[in-house]
């Protein structure tokens, strides 16, 4: 068993001093070692499940990241290189939330944690203890404590939110996400950070926000400024910005507007199934990962989408089956 089996065996056990949680948090998040890191957490990953506990609360952590992060898109992915990377990030990100979770529940036991989630095309609305609202988009989950207690407010999302932030200049908020940390000073923003897209998305309306990258060979904090839309590719690591007017989400962030900024068309019709609960298959690779550039405020139907798009694409669609197949014109 190498060094770092060890270690993760050490901890996944809860075999250590409560002086060593934060620290192994922070080396786990790092980019340190992080071949070697996936190499044992694909080890450890098989075991999780099925290890006695060793702690009271241990099994409703497992339970929460389990439901956190689902593999919408694994039996989509042909290439195998491809998923076996994909589950490898996984690991990473699920281990990751285990110990953070674990960090912060350490730090606060007489807090009481909150779940929600929200199905395909259904959309909630969650208000914080400090008076700071969410709004949770199709297929996402909340984390979030019943009341704030520590310097810092933290809230755990896995897939997409519109989040006004209360200000309070004494307590920075934090929204953890898969490969990213938000740090908010009091702001408007939106995030879309779904595990099967291949990109994670952050776009600042009003304030002030640093994104703090998360698993990457080399971690990055930028400053956001309003208009500021940055997109990390997952694979690669890459970071993009763009500027754009953030009066395309002036409407109610509860009714259906979707952005697509330079997206992915797969990613989009991931999405769409996502909000109308539907089924669509793209039958060409290459026209997944075409780009698009398209905003939609006013509650459009998905066949009112689907022709946008088509009509500025190369693509052509057709319901079949129940399924929407996209397929090159």
């Amino acid at each position: 068993m190498s060094k770092i089996n060890k270690i993760l065996n050490l901890y996944l056990l809860h075999n250590y001093s409560e002086s060593v949680q934060k620290e192994f948090a922070d080396w786990l998040d790092s980019p340190q070692d992080r071949e070697q890191k996936e190499d044992s957490l694909f080890q450890e990953w098989e075991s999780i499940s099925v290890r006695p506990g060793k702690m009271d609360t241990r099994s409703s952590y497992e339970a929460v990241v389990s439901r956190i992060e689902r593999k919408e898109s694994m039996v989509r992915r042909a290439n195998l290189a491809s998923l076996f990377l994909r589950v490898a990030a996984v690991i990473v990100v699920c281990v990751a939330v285990v110990a953070a979770v674990k960090v912060m529940v350490a730090r606060t036991p007489n807090v009481e944690w909150n779940e929600v989630s929200t199905q395909r095309g259904e959309n909630r609305i969650v208000e914080l203890a400090d008076g700071s609202v969410i709004y949770l988009a199709p297929s996402s989950r909340l984390i979030y404590p019943n009341e704030f207690t520590d310097n810092v407010r933290r809230v755990y999302l896995s897939g997409e939110a519109y989040a006004d932030i209360a200000k309070d200049e004494m307590h920075r908020f934090i929204v953890s996400a898969e490969q990213v940390d938000v740090i908010v000073h009091g702001t408007q923003f939106n995030i879309r950070s779904y595990e099967s897209n291949s990109e994670v998305e952050v776009m600042l309306l009003e304030g002030s926000i640093d994104m703090q990258t998360k698993n990457q060979k080399q971690n990055r904090v930028v400053r956001m400024r309003p208009g500021d839309l940055f997109k990390l590719d997952k694979m690669s690591g890459r970071l993009s910005c763009e500027t754009i007017s953030a009066d395309i989400f002036d409407d109610d962030p509860r009714a259906r507007n979707l952005t697509f900024i330079n997206s992915r068309l797969g990613d989009i019709a991931v999405q769409l199934e996502r909000m109308f609960n539907v089924r669509i298959v793209i039958d060409n690779s290459s026209l997944a990962d075409e780009r698009y550039y398209s905003a939609f405020v006013n509650n459009e139907s998905l066949d009112r989408i689907l022709s946008t798009l088509e009509h500025n694409g190369n693509f052509d669609y057709q319901w079949r089956g129940g399924e929407i197949h996209l397929y090159k014109k």
